[in-house]
């Protein structure tokens, strides 16, 4: 594991992302919301299958793959890979609780191995903290059989700007001052999650920002194609030449959003498929 890896880990370590205060609130919401409404597309991937693996790189304290297994236990195997040994637990106590036959294991995901394939690979908010987020798609897409499905969620190099902009503006301020600031654009009710989200978003050691196109260069090396993205709301892509302007348009969105005061943190995701 290379220096600036440890040390993201060291952070996580005192705080996974996206965990609740309370493992009742955490269950409630685990039954509450299926990731199929959340993400359209993964739903209509899941529905085109009889039995479907999926695995999350970077999973966290594994809210979507133990929302995956509870809603979907009939058909998914699902799969959780993250390199905080906290994040697991937690992830590993929720499964418990709801008696899932969710598996997660305590790796870096450059180092993790598994004889097996799967239908879907997914890792949302995660490689832009890695100290190679090239090489991590590449590696994370060797997981994946002829046709499996690839979703990477990413900050923009556009849209994340006004974000940080409006941040790099209050640097001088404390860190409880910050996330007043925060708790205004972002109204999660959970005071432990919201601040595990600040700390991610505002206070986190590492991070890059990435372009579609950039993206696209990389996933044709892998033989790889894009069938849709958020910068186009998941809608078909006719000209691609056509949406790299349109994702230049982000940072203007972005700034529209930090004028109204509203959570816009600068983070797209791509869908593709491997041929």
């Amino acid at each position: 594991m290379t220096f600036q890896n440890k040390k993201v880990l060291e952070f996580y370590k005192i705080l996974p992302f996206n965990i609740y205060g309370n493992l009742d609130n955490a269950e409630k919401q685990i039954k509450k919301f299926n990731p199929a409404d959340i993400y359209p597309e993964l739903g209509n991937i899941i529905s085109k299958h009889k039995k479907i693996r999926i695995i999350d790189f970077g999973c966290g304290g594994g809210w979507l793959v133990n929302s995956l297994a509870y809603h979907f236990s009939d058909k998914i195997y699902v799969t959780g890979v993250d390199f905080n040994p906290v994040a697991i637990k937690y992830a590993n106590t929720l499964k418990k609780k709801l008696n899932l036959n969710s598996r997660f294991f305590t790796s870096d995901l450059f180092q993790f191995e598994n004889k097996n394939k799967f239908d879907v690979i997914i890792s949302l908010g995660v490689l832009h903290h890695t100290n190679n987020c090239r090489e991590g798609i590449k590696h994370i897409i060797k997981f994946g059989e002829q046709n499996s499905y690839l979703f990477i969620g990413l900050y923009h190099l556009y849209g994340r700007k006004p974000f940080l902009n409006f941040f790099a503006k209050i640097k001088h301020k404390s860190e409880k001052e910050k996330f007043e600031e925060y708790k205004k654009l972002h109204r999660i009710k959970d005071e432990k999650k919201i601040y595990s989200w600040f700390r991610d978003q505002v206070l986190h050691p590492h991070e890059t920002q990435h372009t579609l196109q950039e993206i696209k260069a990389i996933l044709d090396e892998e033989n790889c194609r894009i069938i849709s993205t958020s910068i186009k709301k998941f809608k078909k892509i006719d000209n691609f030449n056509k949406l790299i302007e349109l994702e230049k348009k982000l940072e203007g969105y972005a700034i529209n959003k930090q004028k109204k005061r509203e959570y816009f943190p600068g983070f797209f995701i791509t869908i593709a498929q491997k041929n």
